[in-house]
């Protein structure tokens, strides 16, 4: 008795499957030997033919694939791509393209995933079945991985430095440019792609860069070292920057260049400040000198003329008021007040005189003394714009003598504009509040560079003979010393001239001890 034929659609599928694989051994042996995964999948995607790397691949004994269910050899975890076949056998529509793709993942057992890229094909000349094809691609995805986060560490690498660091091709296209390089040059991220690597520098300058980095003069063939160069930022500007680049190469052949970019704005700020502290020391010590040298001139000249002021006094009142030599001795006695007034100047420069010291408010220094010239002549047509912090902490000083300080800067600067112009004065705190700060402007002439470090020496002046002693500012000078503060001009001709007063500024914690004192 035979037995009955299972004719179910699967087996036709299968036998005839079968038979068209057993009928060419070379394709049949081409399957079995491949690395890669290939099933046939029938169109109620059971699967008849699995390879030994599709079973392989999905964790089934060989052969096993055979007759089960495409879903379950899959895996629940790629259920999407299941979906995606469904539909794709469905919709006539989609089968145009012949094929899709997609990455799935198989859980092997040893609590670790296989990356495999699933591939769907439909052969048009076999409408009773589709191929899927499964390539193992886990090395070349954890290859992938390790390159993104490399990738990704140099890039925040490159980002995080607080130096511009830029590369472009060989063409001068950007390729690289980084947050502290459009800070430094005012570029955002959209324009810096715009940017043509030799806008820049000034015109000739990237061509002079890329000559040294080829020669063996400057660090090494394709090396550019520690070079002070001028860059332009986004508005035309010259910043001074160090450089320090090179060529990146390829088998020889130059690919890139890179360069590293250090602002020196605020170091070149912190060596000019250095240069002028240096300066006012060496004027310190000259004033020094010139102080104890005019303290002894002044009393020496103080008793002669308190004794010609005397003697000249006392022949006048004997010959009368209606005595022809009256008007001469008159004379004498103005121009022995004038010298007597010189001498005070003298004895006020080298700190010949005590004053009291009190805490004070630079401001009110500054008002009262604004007052005081508010409405003299000399000032009608300047005009004065204050900007004046209300919360300065307070300093020690003296009022009195603060007030000369500011008096003779205002006054010289009304001079110098011939009464017509305009006065900036503005006060503020400086180093986290330790430093009270008064800057005053004009919009004078100026001061030639030929002059300038004269201007606190004793009996300097550039007015006219008889306009000035050219003590004013050489006074004032050691009246601020005497406060532990500074005084500075800056000035370019025809720009007028900015002088800054620096006093230290007395903290709340210390307001209680000094008035104990």
């Amino acid at each position: 008795m035979t037995s009955p034929v299972n004719t179910s659609p699967f087996n036709k599928n299968l036998a005839t499957l079968t038979h068209e694989l057993g009928s060419n051994l070379y394709l049949y042996q081409i399957l079995e030997e491949t690395p890669n995964g290939v099933m046939v999948v029938n169109f109620d995607h059971q699967v008849l033919y699995a390879n030994p790397a599709a079973t392989k691949f999905l964790g089934a004994i060989h052969r096993g694939l055979t007759g089960s269910d495409l879903h379950s050899a899959l895996g629940h975890q790629n259920g999407e791509m299941y979906r995606r076949i469904k539909e794709f056998i469905k919709k006539p529509e989609k089968q145009q393209d012949l094929r899709f793709r997609e990455e799935i993942q198989i859980e092997t057992g040893e609590s670790e995933t296989q990356i495999l890229d699933a591939v769907l094909v439909y052969p048009p000349s076999s409408p009773g079945y589709y191929l899927l094809y499964l390539i193992d691609i886990t090395t070349r995805k954890t290859l992938e991985g390790k390159l993104r986060r490399r990738n990704a560490f140099f890039h925040n690498l490159i980002e995080s430095s607080v130096d511009g660091i830029i590369a472009s091709d060989m063409k001068g296209n950007l390729i690289i440019f980084n947050q502290s390089a459009q800070d430094l040059l005012g570029y955002d991220n959209v324009e810096k792609f715009k940017l043509h690597v030799t806008g820049l520098y000034n015109p000739g300058m990237a061509k002079t860069i890329l000559r040294r980095m080829r020669s063996d003069d400057y660090g090494g063939k394709g090396k550019l070292r520690h070079q002070e160069l001028i860059v332009k930022n986004k508005h035309g500007t010259d910043i001074p920057v160090n450089f320090s680049g090179g060529i990146i190469y390829d088998d020889d052949q130059e690919i890139a260049t890179f360069g590293i970019f250090t602002d020196l704005r605020a170091m070149l700020r912190i060596e000019e400040d250095l240069e002028q502290t240096h300066k006012m020391l060496m004027q310190s010590e000259k004033m020094a000198g010139l102080g104890r040298l005019a303290a002894g001139v002044a009393h020496e000249i103080n008793n002669p003329m308190s004794g010609i002021m005397l003697y000249s006094n006392l022949i006048k009142e004997d010959l009368g008021d209606e005595h022809p030599a009256t008007e001469d001795l008159q004379t004498i006695i103005n121009e022995a007040e004038r010298c007597k007034v010189i001498v005070a100047d003298l004895l006020e420069f080298s700190h010949q005189k005590s004053y009291e010291m009190a805490l004070i408010d630079i401001n009110e220094v500054i008002g009262k003394t604004l007052t005081v010239v508010h409405n003299q002549p000399l000032f009608q047509n300047i005009q004065i714009n204050r900007e004046l912090d209300q919360n300065l902490p307070p300093i020690f000083g003296n009022t009195i003598r603060l007030n000369q300080v500011i008096l003779n800067i205002v006054v010289n600067a009304a001079q110098a504009m011939n009464g017509k112009g305009t006065l900036d004065i503005i006060s503020r705190t400086r180093a986290n509040h330790d430093i009270n700060e008064v800057i005053i402007s004009d919009t004078g002439p100026g001061i030639e560079k030929e002059v300038i470090d004269q201007i606190f020496e004793p009996f300097f002046t550039t007015k006219s003979t008889g306009e000035g002693t050219g003590l004013g500012l050489s006074v004032s000078y050691a009246i601020v010393k005497e406060h532990k503060g500074s005084i500075r001009v800056t000035s370019e001709p025809g720009q007028g001239s900015t002088f800054t007063l620096r006093f230290p500024a007395v903290m709340e914690n210390l307001i209680g001890e000094a008035n104990e004192h």
